[in-house]
């Protein structure tokens, strides 16, 4: 009886055990999932953890650096547009500075000059990106990394076009001296939009290596968080199986006499 009681306590703890790998497993293969909770893997899990906070700080600074791209877009279209009256109103300054024509010629050549003049700073001033001037000169920083240091930013530098504008604005093309300074203040200021043309698109090229940098970072802290919180189906459908027949013996043995249970423990162990 003594041996019987002893393989019936064997049995049950190996019963327990086994139920209790069955378990594990089954949510584990429910949850897709290694590590559920702290106990499955403490350090597995730190790491996870925090491998998946970068990896969502990233996402982020791509959404960032989108939203700069839009930003950057709106402007370069402006300056397109504002390019153009500059190169207009240089036109309209190198005809009415030729002594060929007439006073009331070039008075007629001043009131488109004035018209365009106003239309570049009213784009100037009236242009906007999420409620904001983008064109107030101050500059602009781009959150794209994990931290507040520089290397984790990437900043437009301001520029006051405002007073660009008033540099071309203020000229009266309706005397040829007038048209002669104008033309110098046109040529000066379509040069200028241009450099922030240049710099526009520098800091756009900048912005796209930073998001395809940032994109395969995510991709790759991601990968890295799989392989140490995902499940191996196949190795814990093994793990479960084993399992589950040392379940189906430790039953057996509680329905059988002393001589099968001896020899069915030692299987278990």
């Amino acid at each position: 009886m003594s041996g019987d009681s002893t393989s019936s306590r064997v049995s049950l703890r190996f019963l327990s055990s086994a139920l209790n790998s069955i378990n594990k497993s089954d949510e584990k293969l429910a949850s897709g999932k290694r590590i559920n909770r702290a106990s499955d893997d403490a350090a597995g899990l730190a790491i996870a953890d925090a491998l998946q906070a970068d990896a969502a700080v990233f996402k982020q600074a791509s959404n960032n650096a989108g939203y700069a791209q839009s930003l950057l877009s709106i402007q370069d279209g402006a300056l397109e547009s504002v390019n153009q009256i500059g190169t207009r109103l240089a036109e309209l300054s190198t005809q009415a500075a030729n002594g060929t024509l007439s006073d009331s010629q070039r008075s007629a050549l001043n009131e488109e000059y004035q018209a365009l003049s106003q239309e570049a700073q009213r784009i100037v001033d009236s242009t906007e990106f999420n409620g904001q001037k983008v064109f107030s000169g101050e500059s602009t920083s781009f959150q794209i990394g994990l931290d507040s240091g520089s290397d984790s930013q990437i900043t437009l530098q301001g520029s006051d076009l405002g007073t660009l504008v008033s540099s071309i604005a203020g000229k009266d093309i309706s005397t040829q001296a007038g048209a002669r300074q104008a033309l110098d203040a046109s040529t000066e200021f379509v040069k200028s939009i241009s450099q922030k043309r240049g710099q526009i698109g520098s800091v756009s090229s900048r912005l796209e290596t930073a998001t395809s940098n940032i994109d395969v970072a995510t991709e790759n802290l991601r990968s890295a968080e799989s392989r140490i919180r995902d499940v191996d189906v196949a190795e814990e459908v093994a793990s479960k199986t084993a399992a589950t027949i040392k379940a189906n013996a430790s039953i057996g043995v509680q329905a059988q006499g002393k001589l099968s249970a001896a020899n069915v423990l030692k299987l278990l162990r």
